[in-house]
């Protein structure tokens, strides 16, 4: 994907040690020499290795990079990626998931693994997750937000590559690790149940990495790393999902229609995976690899719900388990000559990655006349007192269905590339050019499978046989919170197949309904030309993309009661014309310079050109769009960087522009359908939005100014301020917003560190400012916005000797929730999620 990356800073990339060997012997950070090897850590070694990273790199990104002992500031790479500037971590609960580049939606963020493009399913979209990934089984994490013609066009956001490490970054065998225990203090849930035998607990998590090399004069090398991770946490929601007007500060009888959703997970995460990386460098510039990187997540989640609804039969208490397992494969292998100028590679990499959910859904409903309580708001809060007594008792509810699914998405991506360059290696002057080519094929496979059974005529089961007693009062709930036994239920469910109902319809619809495959194959080129000179370097060029894209999936129509699936298939396709120009000029030794303007695409998510066709119950259809364009946009960018002297630093300040046109909306629209007329809802292209944005980033080592001890302390901070517009449409309501769905307006990121001898303490800072998550064109009212997010992690760290560090870390130091808000002034709490603290306490090695 990255070869201009790989090419013009292949030399500076180069992780831990090895980038200081070669150009800072005398470094102002902590170094431990051990014979010829030389073991660079802490916070001061992070940051001056990115620092270097940035200043060599010829494109503007950002880096962030681990120590040699494995430690970033974070154990997830989506949250380390957050620290940077322009970035934008979008959160699962505690933890980073998805990645936004400079205010636009996660789909429009492509990653690669060392340059090939890592496959994601994740619920049909093109959102990549990286949750799976620990900080520490990688070298360097890339940010690259301006593109050159040798990488993807698929980038209007911005691209991620991730960087392993390499057997050569050192001489000889090189061996590290660490190992943490912890504990999280959100453990109140009960969680003992179904297809979970533990609750709470210590928590866990261990890294590895050896790597060596040998053969005649080293020129064989071999990394493998191991990770393996478990972490038990339990999370707390309330998800009011109507407030009437007029509710208040003083508690009155709920308005009508007033409905609050509790919803309480015990979750065990299990993280698992590692790499193995087969290199040679047999001298005269050939070098070759082969690698295979495997990473799982594996999610076991009980979700214990309960409705309380002020209409008949709309209370619920509900059991859900979500067993969901996301294992990613990559497999890549790579081969590059470079002699005289001349740089020939050849690269080929295969990505798999599944998104399996199987999970049981059961559920009692509240008999006989709506429940009364009185509700109140306290601040955002809605709080529900004098509640009908009714509401916890388990002999007032009865079954009412049972519905298992299977959820199961594969996304496939096979990709060969081929480049060819002469004298535009990073440090070759004069003019210089590259050509290339390179093909993707992705195929996205979605298979789901649900079952549908009701209770048979005249069967009457109560809650009372299936119920787990537990003392338990929700947040915000002054009430004893009911949960299912659904071991108990399933065997009676096996045991008495008479006393249920089988809906084959509502089955088939969603079993067959539910399928559908994505095939899209991406044909491109490019060429460009570059030149160095003293002061500035120039990279200009165009890539050519042609797209073709296959949707299979099935439609449904009901005819005299019956539903009726035909499969279908539809094609399409599109080409895209990508030029790009990227230039640096040195003003002074410490400061550059830097412009380009590109155009990018944004390619539609594969469920919104091949996902389900659905009829619902109001006769209203959703459907996909195969015939749908990308995304498609210009950018302008500029940056200014000093870099401090004594190399303690930088100071950088950066502006852009994007205009992206044929941006993907869902509308609604009338049309006669089998003779009826119906209301079909389908993404669609449309009007175009827009992302203005400024940043500005500060490292300082080490305050060298100030007396004594305090001369040890180093800062670090970030901020990014969005201007976002977009118009967006239902039927013929028009609507334009100030930011774009799920832009903060402001992002801001800060830390502090200390480092003297053996101790090393750091405190960072992170704030996600508010963001729209959905909007609503008719209704503004309807629209949801995250409120900002603050949080503050703690790390210590005791060097015992050159090789042994014991590393103590607090996360979320505040006990910071999340909040979603709703209502007219957008501060009435749609979901309140709090998820707790984090502490870890562990050691780093290495040898």
């Amino acid at each position: 994907m990255i070869q201009m990356v790989s090419q013009s800073i292949r030399h500076s990339l180069l992780t831990g040690a090895g980038v200081m060997a070669l150009c800072c012997p005398t470094a102002a950070f902590a170094q431990e020499d051990q014979g010829e090897d030389i073991v660079v850590t802490g916070f001061r070694a992070q940051n001056q290795l990115a620092v270097d990273a940035k200043r060599n790199a010829e494109i503007i990104a950002e880096f962030a990079k681990s120590d040699d002992i494995g430690q970033q500031p974070d154990y997830n790479i989506a949250d380390s990626l957050r620290r940077l500037p322009g970035v934008q971590t979008i959160f699962d609960e505690d933890e980073g998931r998805y990645v936004s580049i400079r205010g636009l939606n996660p789909s429009f963020t492509i990653g690669s693994f060392d340059g090939g493009t890592m496959a994601t399913a994740e619920r049909g979209n093109r959102q990549l997750n990286m949750e799976a990934i620990p900080s520490t089984a990688v070298s360097s994490l890339e940010v690259l937000k301006s593109r050159t013609p040798d990488m993807e066009g698929n980038a209007i956001g911005g691209a991620i590559n991730v960087v392993t490490r390499s057997a050569f970054d050192k001489p000889g065998t090189f061996i590290a690790g660490n190992a943490f225990v912890g504990m999280s203090d959100s453990q109140d849930i009960p969680g003992r149940g179904f297809g979970r035998d533990s609750d709470d607990g210590i928590n866990f998590r261990g890294d590895a990495i050896a790597s060596t090399r040998f053969g005649p004069d080293g020129i064989f090398g071999l990394v493998v790393t191991g990770s393996f991770s478990r972490k038990r946490r339990d999370q707390e929601r309330l998800l009011p999902q109507n407030i009437p007007a007029g509710t208040g500060a003083t508690a009155a009888p709920a308005g009508p229609n007033t409905n609050l959703l509790w919803s309480t997970y015990p979750n065990s995460v299990d993280r698992n995976g590692g790499t193995v990386k087969l290199e040679a460098r047999p001298g005269d510039g050939l070098e070759a690899s082969l690698a295979y990187t495997y990473f799982s997540q594996d999610d076991t989640e009980l979700r214990h719900s309960q409705q309380l609804l002020n209409t008949a039969g709309g209370s619920f208490v509900r059991f859900n388990d979500f067993p969901i397992r996301k294992p990613l494969h990559m497999g890549q292998g790579k081969l590059s000559y470079e002699q005289e100028g001349h740089y020939v590679a050849l690269r080929g990499s295969y990505s798999q990655a599944s998104f399996v959910e199987p999970s049981n859904q059961l559920q009692f409903n509240l008999v006989g006349a709506a429940p009364t309580f009185d509700l109140e708001l306290d601040g955002h809060y809605p709080v529900a007192t004098n509640i009908d007594p009714r509401f916890s008792d388990p002999a007032q509810y009865r079954f009412t269905s049972y519905n298992p699914y299977e959820d199961d998405s594969t996304d496939k991506v096979t990709e060969g590339q081929f480049d060819y360059g002469w004298n535009n290696a990073y440090g070759d002057d004069g003019f210089g050019f590259g050509i290339g080519t390179k093909y993707r094929q992705t195929i996205r496979d979605n298979d789901r499978t649900q079952d549908f059974w009701s209770p048979a005529a005249g069967v009457d089961l109560r809650l009372t046989q299936f119920n787990q007693a537990e003392n338990y009062q929700p947040i915000f709930g002054n009430f004893n919170h009911l949960f299912v036994d659904f071991q108990s239920f399933l065997d009676y469910f096996k045991a008495n197949p008479s006393q249920y109902t089988y809906s084959a319809a509502n089955s088939a619809r969603q079993t067959i309904g539910g399928d559908w495959r994505f095939q899209e194959d991406v044909y491109a080129g490019y060429g460009l030309v570059r030149h160095h000179g003293d002061r500035h370097t120039i990279i200009a060029g165009v890539r050519y993309e042609k797209t073709e894209t296959t949707a299979d999936g099935y439609s449904r129509r009901t005819v005299g009661g019956v539903d009726q699936f035909t499969p279908i298939s539809r094609k399409n396709s599109y080409d895209d014309l990508l030029p790009s120009i990227t230039a640096s000029y040195d003003i002074s030794e410490n400061l550059r310079l830097r412009a380009a303007w590109f155009k990018a695409i944004g390619r539609p998510n594969p469920n919104s050109i091949a996902g389900q066709e659905v009829i619902n119950a109001d006769d209203s259809i959703s459907r996909p769009n195969p015939d749908l364009d990308p995304r498609r946009g210009d950018s302008y960018e500029a940056s200014l960087e000093y870099y401090l002297p004594d190399r303690l630093g930088i100071l950088s300040f950066a502006a852009f522009h994007k205009k992206i046109e044929d941006e993907i909306y869902t509308f609604a629209s009338i049309e006669t359908i089998d003779g009826v007329q119906r209301n079909v809802s389908q993404p669609r292209n449309a009007e175009g939005a827009k992302v203005t944005g400024f940043e500005a980033n500060l490292v300082v080592n080490r305050l060298a100014f100030l007396p004594g001890f305090l001369s040890n302390f180093g800062v670090s901070g970030n901020v990014t301020v969005l201007d976002g517009s977009i118009t967006i449409r239902n039927n013929t309501v028009r609507r334009k917003l100030d930011q774009l769905p799920g832009q903060a307006k402001f992002l801001a990121n800060a830390a502090i560190f200390y480092e003297q001898g053996p101790v090393r303490a750091r405190l960072s800072y992170a704030h996600i400012g508010k963001n729209k998550t959905s909007v609503n064109a008719a209704n503004p009212a309807a629209d949801r916005t995250e409120a900002a997010f603050n949080t503050f992690d703690f790390q210590t760290r005791i060097r015992i000797n050159s090789g042994i560090e014991m590393i103590g870390e607090v996360r979320n130091l505040t006990n910071q929730q999340r909040l979603n808000l709703t209502g007219p002034d957008q501060n009435i709490a749609r979901d309140i999620n709090r998820f707790g603290r984090q502490f870890w306490v562990g050691v780093a090695f290495s040898l």
